[in-house]
């Protein structure tokens, strides 16, 4: 019989993550108790910053990149119809939406596997934040539009993905 002795996971993927804020001098809020740390990046929209929260689970790492408005009660309708139109087609992570308090957020998870476990790299946590933050730039400001209902929903997204 051999002793074995059950792996941290968790404080691996911790560890992970504070590596890639020393390694870009990142300010940052330290991992608390729900393992989750936060961090605060500048974006090019009306809102100008999210704040970005990295959850770390046994077996993934999630992102959640929140935006500093919420959406009242009367305009939830219109943003949720925006959030999910621009969900569609996108390949990695997406909106989400709490519809109880208006509170809006872009998600990206790395899953690092169970048994065969592998912590994330700086490049897949770098590369995580760079598409977290290129979405939230991509829709922010037509996302504010349609909460100030200058505009339906389809028309911006519509006018967001004409390039594409």
């Amino acid at each position: 019989m051999t002793d074995s002795i059950e792996r941290d996971t968790t404080s691996e993927i911790r560890a992970a993550v504070e590596n890639f804020f020393e390694q870009d001098k990142i300010k940052y809020t330290p991992f608390d108790e729900r393992n989750v740390a936060s961090a605060i990046y500048n974006v090019d929209t009306k809102f100008g910053h999210a704040t970005v929260f990295f959850r770390a689970y046994n077996d993934r790492l999630v992102f959640h990149f929140v935006i500093p408005l919420s959406a009242s009660e009367e305009e939830r309708p219109k943003v949720g119809e925006f959030l999910l139109r621009a969900n569609y087609g996108l390949k990695i992570g997406g909106f989400d939406f709490d519809f109880d308090d208006g509170e809006i957020s872009y998600r990206v998870s790395i899953y690092c596997g169970e048994e065969n476990f592998s912590p994330p790299t700086y490049e897949q946590i770098d590369f995580s934040v760079i598409v977290g933050l290129m979405m939230i730039e991509k829709y922010g400001d037509a996302l504010v539009k349609v909460m100030f209902g200058l505009v339906e929903p389809s028309d911006a997204v519509d006018a967001v993905e004409a390039n594409d």
